[in-house]
């Protein structure tokens, strides 16, 4: 019994490590994201100055504006993707993590009768 209880744990303690380095993956790619949302934000402030022309409809808008505009954009869907997947991610963290503990004083109280 002792050692069944000891690979529930086992394997528990892997899955919540799993999840715990899907979320912190997760968390450094929202904020990779929000870094390059950042920067295409300041590259097209600055070309936008340096032409003078800010409006997009504009016939002399710059391209290179237009295509980190572009790009931003794609970055932000992605970003609000990668944190719908981080939200899931938490979740089933917390939720792996509660089991654990869960198993923990089970585990210990088999150990001290032992």
């Amino acid at each position: 019994m002792e050692q069944s209880d000891s690979n529930v744990l086992r394997r528990k303690q892997s899955e919540v490590s799993e999840k715990e380095i899907k979320v912190v993956l997760l968390r450094t790619m929202i904020g990779d994201f929000d870094s390059m949302i950042g920067r295409l934000e300041e590259q097209i402030t600055a070309e936008e100055d340096r032409t003078r022309i800010k409006d997009p409809r504009h016939p002399a808008y710059s391209i290179f504006a237009k295509a980190a505009a572009k790009r931003r954009q794609n970055l932000l869907i992605s970003v609000a993707h990668t944190r719908s997947m981080f939200e899931v991610a938490k979740r089933e963290f917390d939720q792996v993590t509660a089991q654990l503990h869960d198993l923990q004083p089970t585990h210990d109280n088999h150990l001290s009768a032992a």
